[in-house]
């Protein structure tokens, strides 16, 4: 039997590792979850080679994306949120996996930083107005979609807004992502919510223990685990942690994938791109990689139209 009373099932061995925690407090009226997301936001800030307020931008969405995946429960489900915005960074794809991996993409990586004060970028600033929609494909006949006006551009506001006005679920969420010398040293979040029977006790405790709470990156640089993250919110000596997960960045594209992509341009337009002698590169918004099709290639796709 694991005597550490941070042990939670699932987590990696290492518990400095990307992971979620998931737990339940308050005699079971709260759901509480955080998540130290720090290697898959820096990985994926390098791939896309970010300035420091889309790098900061970037770590918040992955995170909160993550943490409202946390309910699929099927190896073929997925979920897409989107944020489409006025600001600089002009918006963020992100796909969570089943199993929490992820993936994502800005449409701008390099764009201007602002402070509201040394080491705080001003996230909202990058972002300015938009939207946030949510696609989960659940296995049913048609997928899940929620779309909310961004509250903030913060990222952390707008994840809260959009789960109490599109999912009918009063939620705490807390994102934070810390950047040194140009690189995501820490980011990581924070996610609590009410369950069928929590009434005014429990929102009035809960709305206490948010009020000047620690930034979630600060509690990561100073060696906070997801699972001491949510002791020290909660208070709550019985607390109980219901499972844990790793986190990673994956990408899932290869040469088929992008194959199936130029067969949808159809027959036509495929064949004006078989006519350059020198093929075609594709690449993958996600992670970069680039995939060659010679003009043998492109006529085979052609065939399979």
């Amino acid at each position: 039997m694991n005597e550490n009373p941070y042990y939670v099932p699932g987590i990696p061995e290492d518990d400095t590792l990307d992971h979620i925690v998931i737990a339940e407090g308050l005699g079971g009226l709260v759901k509480c979850i955080a998540i130290n997301t720090t290697k898959s936001a820096a990985e994926l800030c390098r791939i896309h080679e970010t300035s420091s307020a889309a790098s900061a931008a970037l770590g918040r969405f992955i995170t909160g994306s993550l943490l409202i995946s946390e309910s699929m429960k099927r190896p073929t489900d997925k979920q897409t949120t989107i944020l489409k915005c006025q600001g600089p960074l002009k918006g963020i794809t992100c796909v969570a996996d089943f199993g929490f991996k992820v993936r994502a993409y800005p449409i701008e990586n390099n764009i201007p930083t602002e402070y509201y004060r040394p080491g705080k970028i001003n996230v909202s600033a990058a972002v300015g107005e938009g939207t946030l929609t949510v696609i989960r494909d659940l296995g049913l006949k048609e997928p899940y979609v929620g779309s909310t006006q961004l509250i903030s551009g913060e990222i952390a506001e707008d994840f809260t807004y959009y789960l109490a006005k599109s999912e009918q679920t009063p939620s705490i969420v807390s994102l934070g992502v810390l950047i040194e010398n140009g690189e995501v040293t820490h980011s990581g979040g924070l996610m609590i919510q009410l369950l069928p029977g929590a009434g005014d006790n429990e929102i009035d405790y809960l709305e206490a223990r948010a009020k000047d709470f620690p930034e979630i990156s600060f509690l990561l640089s100073e060696g906070f685990t997801p699972a001491k993250i949510l002791d020290l919110f909660m208070g709550d000596p019985d607390l109980k942690y219901l499972s844990g997960s790793p986190v990673s960045f994956e990408c899932t594209c290869s040469k088929y994938r992008m194959s199936e992509g130029l067969i949808a341009l159809g027959k036509k337009e495929l064949t004006e791109l078989a006519s350059d002698e020198k093929g075609i590169d594709t690449q993958c918004h996600f992670c970069n990689k680039s995939y060659h099709f010679t003009t043998e290639d492109i006529k085979e796709l052609i065939r399979n139209c």
